[in-house]
């Protein structure tokens, strides 16, 4: 079986990926789950490698327009991505905004991705700009 990680590695040949963003922050594990399986289901007739789980910021300092709704704190998306291998039997890629409190707030969360969560690939971007 190919992973994503392979695929990702291999540039002779283009990767697929279908993307997601995680439940609200404060969703259960349990309801993540269900909407990890009604997301997976659906993009099961895809013909894809894996899931790419978007890690969600507020970018309030890119535009002086104002949100037409609230900005709302997501899930972790190490965690909501962590529930695709077994759903769908696909790994993803975690997207995730490198801004945090410090640099060990980053290692800390890049170790749970890593150690508890099991990630091995990951698009790592910077802070918002205008």
């Amino acid at each position: 079986m190919s992973t994503v990680l392979s695929a990702l590695l291999d540039p002779a040949r283009p990767v697929f990926l279908f993307g997601s963003t995680p439940p609200k922050d404060g969703t259960t594990v349990e309801k993540a789950k269900e909407a990890c399986a009604k997301f997976a289901a659906r993009s099961a007739v895809l013909a894809t490698d894996g899931f790419i789980v978007y890690d969600i910021q507020d970018e309030g300092s890119r535009t002086t327009t104002e949100r037409p709704f609230p900005f709302r704190k997501t899930m972790d998306p190490s965690l909501y991505a962590s529930l695709f291998p077994t759903i769908s039997g696909k790994e993803c890629v975690v997207y995730k905004c490198v801004v945090e409190d410090s640099s060990e707030a980053f290692d800390q969360w890049l170790d749970r991705a890593i150690y508890e969560h099991g990630h091995r690939a990951f698009n790592l971007v910077g802070a918002a700009s205008s």
